[in-house]
């Protein structure tokens, strides 16, 4: 691995986890176009989709990690929420990690792109969630869970852009539950993406090494200036981003 592409994983990986830790959502939707998109502006070999989304699985399942450590500890956390909407999850992302070889890069691309375009509208939808005590049907929670793993498998996310307005949306659960659950929902689905495209070979070690540090490190500094700037601002941001992504790999 030459000078350039650590300097290029790096760039992703602080990007990555900076704009994720800014606005509250997870970096695969940034960071797997950004794989894709940022090497050739360096004149550097461009990763195929299958590479970008074993590396993106790597971050999130190290980052998705991190946090769940810290939510399992607080009073929010619901084992049994997380126990069935995350096994759902781990079925259906190792389902979809194992198809990926099945589909060519072109497919996997426009997985992203509709998880994308779902990541975009989910942002901007007004939500009041309930304050009252966590409800849930549980086999509702495990089909769901099941389906949104098969597509976070193909592109190796973790799904928090899809899971927390589901479980507002759908379950009315509190808000302080949905964000101390999602990220543990997340690592638990990304358990089976990750190993899966590990045993694959889709996941160079140097590369993912150098992506995952400089995503852990600047994850935090990212929230951090979040917390001063208004969500309506944050919103627009990430939906820029994602907005150019989109065009990038459509056309």
């Amino acid at each position: 691995m030459d000078t350039m592409n650590i300097v290029i994983m790096l760039l992703i990986g602080v990007f990555g986890g900076f704009i994720s830790g800014l606005v509250g959502i997870g970096g695969a939707i940034i960071i797997y176009p950004t794989i894709l998109l940022l090497p050739p502006l360096f004149g550097v070999p461009a990763y195929s989709a299958y590479i970008a989304s074993g590396l993106t699985s790597s971050q999130v399942f190290f980052s998705t990690l991190s946090g769940s450590l810290k939510a399992i500890k607080q009073p929010e956390f619901n084992l049994s929420l997380v126990l069935n909407m995350g096994g759902g999850m781990v079925a259906g992302s190792i389902l979809g990690a194992s198809a990926t070889n099945l589909f060519d890069a072109t497919f996997v691309n426009h997985v992203y792109v509709i998880v994308a375009i779902l990541a975009l509208i989910s942002m901007f939808i007004k939500i009041k969630p309930s304050p009252q005590r966590a409800k849930f049907n549980k086999s509702v929670l495990i089909i769901l869970g099941f389906i949104i793993g098969i597509i976070s498998g193909i592109v190796g996310a973790g799904g928090t852009f899809i899971i927390i307005p589901l479980l507002l949306i759908l379950f009315k659960l509190p808000i302080k539950t949905v964000i101390a659950n999602s990220i543990v929902i997340a690592f638990l689905s990304s358990i089976g993406a990750f190993a899966i495209k590990l045993m694959q070979g889709y996941i160079p070690i140097e590369d993912a090494l150098f992506l995952i540090i400089g995503s852990i490190i600047f994850a935090p500094i990212g929230m951090k200036v979040g917390n001063n700037i208004p969500n309506a601002v944050q919103k627009w941001i990430i939906s820029l981003f994602i907005f150019i992504a989109i065009i990038q790999l459509v056309f």
